[in-house]
C-alpha cells in the first residue's frame, strides 16, 4: 500500500495540472508501447549489459509500471514544468495505517492515497486519505472497484461523509503493463479534477455518491 504525496510549491500550476498529466500519461504509454529499451536509448552504442543494467534501476525501469509512471512524471514535473518538490511516501506491509500524517501534511499541497485493493489496504488507504484531509491537504484514495462501497462506509465511520475515492478495475494487476498504465491514465484525469474542484463541490458529490455492489456481492431483499 502507497501513499503518494506530490508537493506543488506554486500553486499557480494547479490549473495546468490536468492538462500535463493526461499528456504526460499518454507519452508514458506510448514510450513504453515502442520496441525499444529506454536504457538502450539513453547509452552509448557501446555500453556494456552491466551498464545498461545500472541505467534501468537508476530510471526505475526495474520498478512496476504504476512507479515507473510516478517517476516518470516526476522527473518530466522537474525538468519542464519548474516544480520544485515532489515526495513520495511509502508505507510497508502488512496493512497499516501511515505514520507520518503530520509530516506528510505540513510538506504537501495535495495528496494521493492508495492503493486499496483488498479488505485490509483499502481501508487504511482511507483513513489516511481522511486524516490528511482532516489536517487541511486535499487528497483523493484510490480504491478498486470491489472495495470501494467498504471504503466510503470506512470514510463516513471516520466523519468524512464526502471523501473522494477514485475507483479503479479491480483486479488492479494485469499480465499485460499496457493495460496497467492505461488504469493509470484513466484514473490520473480523475485525480486531478477533484483536487482542482472546490473541496465543497467535491464533498457534496461523494456525499451523494453511490459504488456498485462488488460483482460477486448479492444484495439481500
Amino acid at each position: 500500500m502507497t501513499a503518494i504525496v506530490l508537493k506543488l510549491i506554486a500553486r499557480r500550476l494547479l490549473a495546468a495540472v490536468p492538462i500535463l498529466l493526461i499528456v504526460s500519461a499518454l507519452l508514458f504509454c506510448i514510450l513504453r508501447l515502442l520496441p525499444v529499451d529506454p536504457a538502450v536509448m539513453s547509452l552509448p552504442p557501446n555500453a556494456t549489459i552491466a551498464e545498461i543494467e545500472d541505467k534501468r534501476r537508476e530510471m526505475g525501469l526495474d520498478k512496476p509500471l504504476p512507479q515507473q509512471y510516478l517517476i516518470w512524471l516526476a522527473d518530466a514535473l522537474r525538468r519542464d514544468h519548474g516544480v520544485t518538490s515532489i515526495k513520495f511516501w511509502r508505507k510497508g506491509f502488512p496493512a497499516k495505517g501511515a505514520p507520518f500524517i503530520a509530516e506528510m501534511a505540513a510538506q504537501s499541497d495535495v495528496a494521493i492515497s492508495g492503493v486499496g485493493h483488498c479488505g485490509s489496504s483499502s481501508p487504511w488507504s482511507v483513513i489516511d486519505a481522511v486524516n490528511l484531509e482532516k489536517a487541511g491537504v486535499p487528497t483523493v484514495a484510490l480504491i478498486s472497484r470491489s472495495f470501494c462501497p467498504l471504503g466510503q462506509i470506512v470514510a463516513r465511520g471516520e466523519g468524512h461523509h464526502g471523501l473522494p475515492i477514485v475507483m479503479l478495475p479491480h483486479p488492479i494487476g494485469e499480465a499485460d503493463q499496457v493495460k496497467i498504465a492505461q488504469k493509470g491514465v484513466d484514473a490520473a484525469a480523475e485525480c486531478v479534477r477533484l483536487l482542482t474542484t472546490p473541496g465543497e463541490t467535491v464533498g457534496a458529490e461523494y456525499a451523494a455518491k453511490k459504488f456498485p455492489l462488488p460483482e460477486h456481492a448479492v444484495p439481500r431483499g
